[in-house]
């Protein structure tokens, strides 16, 4: 006669205990490993922005004595915050008209040298001046929206010299966005020359037309939130698309490079006339001049003369 082995109580106890502890690290893995890359993105994303709004001062605090034109050291406050050191060169063919120069991102006056320097040979009187974080590290470089306010501190400080007329501005990239913004609200900037801008902050961080993924996704909101945290202000409040048409009949000179076209078309459009757009073909942002030297020079003093006639 065959004795079958019946199982005891014991091994079956034994099975359901590994089962269950079985299951309970996988989840407990599942829920840490999940953890780990929310941290990751969270972490990384709050670095990220760190690092974008604050790069550090870049470049000197140079005057147009290095390239040949005689220049006086100004002082003037931001009308948000600093206080500004910066340098005003008289021109020698229209002297009762400034134009500003307002170079990119975290940049100092040395950055705004090569546009200044066009209009001060044209025979414009020009300012220049340090960017907010060059004057106070602690403070962000907002790609825009507080450099308005600085950049409307220096029109302050020249509407009340007795031999300036007239003042026009001419900004590059975070400069570019930080004239459209002032001359939007500032009737004293009677013309303007922006040069490869965004038209909204919040828009140029999420990129909608190109698809970037799960993660990519998750990544730029993560960058929209804390951007918004840092500057203390929603993104979407920088936005030189919503204020341009309040520009005209003021005349605006839009510059953009082919590669970076559809922005400058945007706020072509959104702008009022007197209004033009430069699309530099085979030029990159901030590739401009390096493309088309004679022509962007040739552009931009053109521009400056006819608004000033």
């Amino acid at each position: 006669m065959t004795t079958r082995h019946q199982p005891r109580q014991s091994d079956s106890l034994v099975t359901t205990r590994f089962q269950f502890c079985w299951k309970r690290i996988l989840r407990l893995s599942l829920t840490g490993t999940a953890t780990a890359l929310i941290l990751l993105i969270v972490g990384s994303s709050w670095l990220y922005t760190s690092a974008m709004l604050h790069p550090g001062c870049q470049g000197n605090r140079d005057s147009l004595e290095v390239v040949g034109f005689a220049s006086e050291p100004v002082v003037f406050p931001s009308r948000n915050g600093p206080v500004l050191r910066g340098w005003y060169t008289a021109g020698d063919k229209y002297p009762e008209t400034v134009i500003i120069a307002v170079p990119g991102h975290a940049g100092n006056s040395a950055l705004a040298i090569p546009n200044a320097t066009i209009m001060a040979e044209a025979g414009f009187s020009t300012l220049i001046y340090e960017h907010r974080s060059c004057a106070n590290p602690s403070l962000a470089a907002s790609t825009g929206y507080y450099e308005a306010y600085d950049l409307l501190g220096a029109v302050d400080y020249l509407t009340n010299r007795s031999d300036v007329e007239h003042i026009g501005t001419l900004g590059f990239s975070e400069g570019g966005t930080a004239s459209i913004l002032a001359t939007a609200q500032e009737p004293a900037l009677e013309a303007i020359v922006a040069i490869g801008g965004y038209e909204n902050l919040a828009e140029d961080i999420l990129d909608p037309a190109i698809r970037h993924g799960a993660l990519g996704w998750t990544i730029r909101r993560f960058i929209l939130l804390f951007t918004s945290l840092q500057l203390g202000i929603p993104a979407w409040e920088s936005s030189p698309v919503s204020v341009i048409d309040k520009i005209g009949p003021r005349p605006i000179l839009l510059i953009y490079g082919e590669y970076e076209a559809e922005s400058g078309q945007v706020l072509y459009d959104s702008a009022r006339a007197p209004k033009d757009l430069w699309i530099v073909a085979r030029a990159e942002h901030g590739q401009y001049q390096e493309v088309a030297p004679e022509e962007y020079k040739e552009r931009i003093v053109a521009f400056f003369e006819d608004a000033f006639r």
